[in-house]
């Protein structure tokens, strides 16, 4: 579900789902939902209890969509602020969260209750089977188990008994065949029979465990899925709005435009992201880049919406409002990655559209070989039949993928790592071959002066000329020596007059009645500057791919400036750690050949190609997956989106363009390579994690229905059996939430 590749006429809508049990819920779900007309793509989601539809709104309505969930037993909840023909984008996430959270709690609460009752109800049940004797006690029994069944477990009748009708068997119908089989032999024996036999002991034991299951496994999806409850949480709420007349007015959030200038005081929440217009701040950027030391910002500096203000006041312009934030995007993007299926998950779903009716199968045939061949009285038989029919669950079978995807991805956000799709989060983990652009992936993206020679006695004074002939200069590389000048001790504010740039060469200007030239090498040996000295630094620093700038007097170079897009201080680190893991390290760049060398010579990387087009870019990725290479690309420009594209996994820095961002599987939100590394690691740890849980659903399957089979379990046994193989799988992926990479 990718918004921004929809057709104008396709609308996407995400809503909840009360009701759902199991797997097979998702299974009848989705068939009822892609069976109407209009309907191009749905995915259901057991762990978050969503579900997305893709449609055509001239065909077909979300009204329709109730209809056919409604229809199968379930009930949908669209959120709140959207009529039925707008698309899901015109509410708020936080609309949508708030109503999902609301129903969700509501859900809890009424399982607790339904939980309380069957809880008090077995016990006096329990108490008249064993301990109390007295008139008419299999009659009380029998009305106590009724209205159990009536108020607690009334949810196993009306969606399982009309989904083996309609043909649909799910979780619900494996315990309504179960315990109501049980039910009615006990009141028909109770009440036409003299015999003793009854096990309404069993159906209100079952009941309460498996609603027990049930709470808890509310209880627990609700803590895996609260990543987006606490993205959400971050945003401020109001904004200081600056009015024409200089007034400052308190507005909702809603009413902030893009280009308002606004205030933020010490301590807020920066409300929207912008640029800042005056004043400067430390801020603390932990929520969208997991990096927990704060960020010193000055004019003209970007800020994002949701991050908190250190101890000053500064003014910033909004540019970025609504669904266009950083917050918006992440919170989109964990949900896309939430509601989306893991290939792995595919698998899963079909084994489970095909399990309820095996377990049926299976049971009839306990029943029949118990009682026909082996020649047990029907009530064991009975016993042993529900005993397989309620060991069976395909719960745990339905969780085990989904809810670790949902917390892998929501502990990815928090580190500042943005996965997109639950597919992207499965394969990560395979990367062979690892491609990277240089400019703002590998380097800063930003020419920085990384070398400098003092050809006088006064290194302060060479510094305070340079500084004050670049401060007129418009030129990217005049920053680059404003701000090395600018870092150094002792340098004076000098005035200068006469002042010009020479297009393409330099600038000049006059200084304390002295004149001084700043420029390239070309146009300082043109004015005979450069003496033997001055032009072998110069040669040796050209020779390792730096931009070389000379400042001089009318007689001689003063001092020599080697330019350079300087590598990030976790660049090196992080393709050390990937080479260590056996992943093939290479880097593209559209810069020459001598630049190129010289920057993978400093973060040693393995295999470089330079002067490349973005076409090329996606040629050399092309070939490595012919080479059977499980290749990622790591970029941050337009010029990277095809090769982001092309590659099995498209790693985005989320300092890139927007464009990047869209073409990536994985966005790294602060642009630091290391968080590439985190992102395999996690991934790695996400798959170890849903091995794990099949391994348990299954295991507790294959073992649990035979031994049922074989009458080695008592139903009772077979419901706690059952309501623990669910939360013991929801209490692994939860692990996940302590996931820290081994970096």
């Amino acid at each position: 579900m990718e918004h921004s590749h929809q057709p104008e006429n396709k609308q996407t809508v995400r809503f909840h789902i009360n009701g759902m049990s199991c797997t097979s819920c998702v299974m009848h779900i989705e068939k009822a939902l892609g069976g109407l007309a209009g309907v191009e793509h749905v995915a259901v989601n057991f762990a978050t209890e969503n579900a997305t539809v893709t449609f055509d709104p001239a065909k077909v309505s979300t009204t329709d969509f109730l209809a056919a969930v409604k229809k199968v037993g379930y009930e949908a909840i669209l959120p709140t602020n959207t009529d039925v023909h707008h698309h899901m984008e015109h509410a708020t996430g936080e609309d949508h969260s708030a109503h999902a959270a609301a129903e969700s709690g509501s859900e809890i609460k009424t399982r607790l209750q339904k939980l309380v009752t069957a809880f008090v109800l077995s016990i006096v049940i329990l108490l008249l089977s064993f301990v109390f004797s007295v008139p008419y006690g299999m009659e009380v029994m029998m009305i106590l188990s009724l209205v159990m069944l009536a108020y607690s477990g009334r949810e196993f009748f009306t969606r399982g008994i009309p989904g083996l009708l309609k043909g649909q068997p799910g979780m619900d119908t494996l315990v309504a065949l179960g315990v109501g089989a049980a039910f009615l032999y006990s009141a028909y024996n109770t009440l036409f029979t003299a015999g003793e036999e009854e096990y309404f002991m069993d159906v209100a034991i079952i009941t309460t465990f498996i609603l027990l299951g049930r709470y808890l496994e509310a209880r627990a999806k609700g803590s895996a899925s609260a990543a987006i409850k606490k993205l959400l949480q971050l945003s401020a709420k109001e904004a200081h709005k600056i009015m024409a007349d200089s007034s400052t007015k308190d507005v909702p959030l809603d009413q902030v435009q893009v280009e308002d200038l606004l205030r933020v005081k010490p301590g807020e929440k920066i409300p929207v992201d912008g640029t800042i217009e005056e004043g400067n701040a430390t801020i603390d950027e932990a929520m969208v880049t997991g990096e927990s030391i704060p960020v010193d910002k000055q004019q003209g500096d970007l800020v994002i919406g949701a991050t908190i203000n250190g101890n000053t006041t500064f003014t910033m312009r909004a540019k970025k409002v609504g669904s266009q934030t950083m917050l918006a995007q992440i919170v989109n993007m964990v949900q896309e990655a939430q509601m989306s299926k893991a290939p792995i998950q595919k698998l899963v779903d079909i084994v489970s559209g095909y399990f309820v009716w095996g377990v049926v199968a299976i049971a009839m045939m306990t029943f029949s070989i118990w009682w026909s061949v082996v020649g047990v009285p029907v009530s064991t038989a009975l016993l042993i039949t529900v005993s397989v029919l309620i060991i069976a669950c395909p719960c745990a079978l339905g969780l085990a993928t989904p809810i670790s995807i949902v917390v892998g991805s929501g502990k990815g956000a928090t580190m500042g790592i943005l996965i997109k799709k639950a597919e992207s989060l499965e394969k990560t983990h395979k990367i062979t071959a690892i491609v990277f652009d240089k400019t703002g992936t590998i380097t800063k993206g930003e020419p920085a002066v990384q070398e400098f020679v003092d050809l006088t006695d006064n290194k302060s004074k060479t510094f305070s000329l340079a500084l004050a002939l670049e401060q007129n200069s418009e030129h990217p590389l005049a920053k680059s020596i404003i701000h090395f000048a600018e870092a150094q001790a002792g340098i004076e504010r000098l005035q200068v007059t006469d002042f010009a740039a020479v297009t393409g060469k330099g600038v000049r200007g006059t200084i304390d009645g002295k004149n001084y030239v700043l420029g390239g090498s070309r146009y300082l040996d043109e004015l005979q500057l450069l003496d033997a000295r001055a032009k072998e630094q110069i040669t040796a620093w050209q020779e390792n791919g730096y931009t070389v700038l000379i400042l001089a007097d009318d007689a001689k170079a003063l001092g020599i400036f080697g330019v350079q897009d300087g590598v990030k201080e976790s660049s090196e680190a992080a393709i050390e750690l990937l080479k260590r893991r056996g992943i093939r390290t290479v880097m593209l760049t559209g810069d020459n050949q001598k630049v190129a060398d010289h920057i993978a010579a400093a973060v040693r990387i393995d295999e470089v190609h330079a002067e490349m087009t973005p076409d090329r870019k996606r040629q050399v990725i092309a070939d490595l997956q012919k080479e059977k290479h499980f290749v990622a690309m790591v970029g941050d420009g337009i010029n990277d989106s095809p090769a982001l594209a092309q590659a099995n996994v498209g790693i985005a820095m989320g300092t890139g363009t927007d464009i990047a961002m869209e073409a990536g599987d994985i966005v790294l939100v602060k642009g630091d390579l290391m968080k590439a590394v985190e992102a395999i690691e996690l991934s790695r740890a996400t798959l170890r994690n849903i091995k794990q849980n099949l391994f348990w659903a299954f295991f507790y399957n294959s073992v649990g229905i035979p031994v049922a089979a074989f009458g080695l379990l008592n139903p009772a046994f077979s419901a706690a059996a059952m309501a623990f193989s669910s939360v013991s799988v929801v209490l692994n992926a939860l692990r996940l939430k302590l996931f820290k990479a081994r970096v």
